[in-house]
């Protein structure tokens, strides 16, 4: 079967997801909730999901059969679903969603761990690659269809069986996994448990920690307003049809450059471009702080979508280089903690500077604090890879500035090169507007 487990769990799973991640903040405010409640429902679940997969890391490790764990965390996200679709406050919507993600989030070490063990390093770019095209595919697919469900009928209830059924279809196709060969730890479960929490993994691997704390920063800093994005889109006349555009737009910018951003990863190296990428990320909540029309969100959620699957895919790569081969699966329960505690944290944090400020304020704060996290990114340690001199021959740099602008430019002229050499539809920016206005109708 090779990675066909994979693929299939991914696409059943990702089409699962959109139906219904995009619109939790909405389905929140329908619901009653403030700006602050809505903070929490990403908040709570999110820390939920990563204190818990400190016990799950640490019971993969000494569990054969790892799949066993991602099918049953699965199956149980799935069948949450079902009286999450019956809550009539906001409250019980998010102890529900905390539930969940504490039994869901057994999967995730396992899953990272059977992944990165069944590709091939050198090769690791391109599968991922893949493996994301895939999930965009099936993200998109959900969005849109939840999307015109929602704008006609509203969160019935048919929409969360299906979601569901979905789920739990997607742990089907991954029971037909052949697992690679991964040591078992020969510890008893509780001593296995303590060496995780000691956080010993972390203190000894350099290159690990300075991962850790670059993609820590940045998490933060993109979490602050990431309940209010929608809430922003409703709030200058767009509708649930609005959201799952933009949300769909991005999803096809990623579907179409996954590939090609694996081959560059593989070809120029991991922080190359997580670097190049960070610039058009950072200035995405600009956008929106000054967006007076949904047109000009849909236009960037192009470019934003095309960003974040390189530096998603960047980054996963170069964790699987730097992960230990012992305690791989709480090495990896260990990052998930820290990168998404501070996730979880700032949509809260957000949601307080709100209540007191503006949504504006928290998009520019955002913003800065986006471009700040580059600092960090560029000391990470990578022998693979270019570093270009800069543009300007003369004088000192801002800040590295040249440095910066020639390595995000020359890297998205070889990414657009690539993706027209695998045969992608690149997007016409002038018939944006027109492709809106057929998903519309």
């Amino acid at each position: 079967m090779g990675l066909k487990p994979f693929y299939g769990s991914t696409f059943f799973r990702s089409i699962a997801n959109g139906l219904i991640n995009p619109f939790i903040p909405v389905f929140a405010l329908a619901l009653g909730a403030s700006k602050t409640i809505i903070g929490l429902t990403t908040t709570l679940p999110n820390i939920s999901k990563l204190f818990s997969q400190l016990l799950w890391g640490s019971l993969s490790e000494v569990t054969k059969k790892k799949k066993i764990l991602v099918i049953v965390g699965g199956v149980l996200w799935a069948i949450l679903w079902l009286p999450v679709a019956l809550v009539k406050d906001p409250v019980q919507l998010i102890i529900l969603l905390t539930i969940q993600s504490f039994l869901a989030s057994m999967s995730i070490p396992s899953w990272t761990v059977l992944l990165i063990r069944s590709t091939p390093k050198y090769k690791r770019g391109e599968i991922n690659g893949r493996v994301n095209t895939i999930s965009g595919i099936g993200t998109f697919i959900g969005t849109m269809v939840a999307g015109f469900v929602l704008n006609r009928f509203g969160f019935v209830w048919f929409l969360f069986i299906v979601i569901c059924l979905l789920g739990i279809l997607s742990r089907v196709a991954f029971s037909f996994l052949k697992e690679p060969h991964i040591p078992i730890r020969t510890k008893k479960f509780t001593k296995v448990l303590e060496s995780t929490l000691s956080l010993s993994v972390i203190k000894k691997e350099r290159k690990l920690k300075s991962l850790l704390l670059a993609i820590m920063f940045l998490n933060f800093s993109v979490g602050i307003p990431a309940p209010f994005f929608s809430i922003y889109i409703l709030k200058i006349g767009g509708t649930n049809i609005d959201i799952a555009i933009i949300s769909s737009l991005a999803t096809i910018s990623a579907i179409i450059f996954y590939r090609a951003w694996g081959t560059l990863i593989d070809f120029l190296g991991r922080k190359t471009v997580m670097l190049s990428c960070i610039i058009p990320i950072s200035i995405y909540p600009l956008v929106y702080a000054v967006a007076n029309n949904v047109f000009w969100l849909y236009l960037y959620a192009i470019i934003n979508g095309m960003s974040w699957a390189g530096f998603n895919l960047a980054t996963f790569v170069y964790l699987s280089d730097v992960l230990p081969t012992e305690k791989g699966p709480s090495s990896v329960s260990l990052y998930n903690l820290f990168t998404g505690l501070s996730s979880s944290i700032a949509p809260f944090v957000g949601g307080l500077i709100a209540e007191f400020t503006s949504l504006r304020f928290i998009f520019i704060l955002s913003m800065i604090l986006r471009f700040s996290s580059f600092t960090l990114l560029d000391r990470l340690e990578e022998k693979v890879g270019f570093k270009p001199r800069g543009i300007f021959r003369f004088g000192p740099e801002f800040f590295g500035l040249s440095y910066k602008i020639e390595m995000f430019v020359s890297t998205y002229s070889l990414l657009i090169d690539e993706a027209r050499k695998k045969g992608r539809v690149l997007f016409d920016f002038k018939n944006i507007r027109k492709f809106v206005e057929k998903l519309k109708t």
